[in-house]
């Protein structure tokens, strides 16, 4: 049986001639090389291979289930890349709103949840999906063209968007209710599950990708105002980890309200001073 659905196929069909029209242009293909560059700094690769050494535990314990079968790891890749990723260097790249871990789960709880399953895993036939793919990167780059223009313009465009949406919806629930009794029921249930129970699973690793992300800004920063000594400047990160320890609210805090109150010539005891008071401090 073919693990890869119409649409999947689709999208395969044009993201290969997408990137054949990228490698004859040398305009194109010499800043998609720029970005292949960009992409394999170390910095990047590191926390990119941890992401995917988590993804492969999730597999193999996955693999000692009853249940379990190895059509599961195309959705599992799938949603590693295109949303796991993301996920994770968001959190490393962006200052993070209240409830910013929550709302990733709640994301995925919502209407669009329904939407992608209905989407994914009951699809037209080869030759509409085709036809559906363009359409559809035309108006989702339409709406992203639209974020920054005039209200009445971006309403418009997301008015068409979301029509366009529910009209998809309709046709994949009736083939869907036309598929009843030709899919096993697990398979329908755990492919409704798997993007939210791997969202939940990926909130500890998203947020060490932030933390770690938060230390890296602050010990930069604390850089700036300490004595040119090594071995000074490693006392005092291990200082502040200890006071901060895993604490995203404590670590930025510290950032902005305590390594101000830093300078050059301060000697061990100003800066034990700074800690303590920091750790004194109820709102840290």
């Amino acid at each position: 049986m073919w693990i890869f659905s119409t649409r999947e196929i689709a999208i395969v069909f044009y993201a290969i001639l997408f990137i054949v029209y990228i490698l004859l242009h040398k305009k194109t293909r010499i800043a998609f090389g720029n970005v292949i560059n960009a992409a394999c700094k170390v910095k990047l690769i590191i926390p990119f291979f941890f992401v995917l050494i988590y993804s492969s535990i999730f597999v193999y314990l996955c693999t000692k289930f009853t249940f379990w079968k190895w059509q599961y790891l195309k959705d599992i890749v799938i949603w590693t890349f295109f949303v796991g990723v993301p996920i994770c260097f968001n959190a490393a790249s962006h200052q993070l709103e209240n409830n910013y871990f929550k709302n990733i789960v709640i994301d995925n709880l919502k209407f669009t949840a329904l939407v992608q399953f209905f989407s994914g895993t009951f699809t037209f036939n080869i030759v509409i999906e085709l036809l559906l793919q363009p359409i559809l990167v035309f108006f989702v780059l339409l709406q992203f063209a639209a974020k920054d223009k005039d209200i009445p313009v971006k309403k418009f465009v997301d008015g068409i968007v979301g029509f366009t949406g529910l009209l998809i919806l309709f046709f994949t629930i009736k083939s869907a209710i036309n598929a009843v009794g030709t899919i096993e029921l697990i398979d329908i249930c755990i492919s409704f599950t798997l993007p939210i129970m791997l969202s939940i699973l990926y909130l500890p690793i998203s947020y060490l990708f932030a933390v770690f992300a938060k230390y890296e800004i602050l010990f930069l920063r604390m850089s700036f105002k300490e004595p040119q000594n090594r071995i000074i400047k490693l006392k005092h990160r291990i200082k502040v980890v200890m006071a901060c320890k895993l604490s995203y609210g404590k670590i930025r805090r510290f950032l902005y309200s305590y390594v101000p109150q830093m300078y050059t010539t301060m000697d061990n005891s100003n800066f034990d001073e700074i800690i303590n008071t920091f750790k004194t401090d109820k709102t840290s």
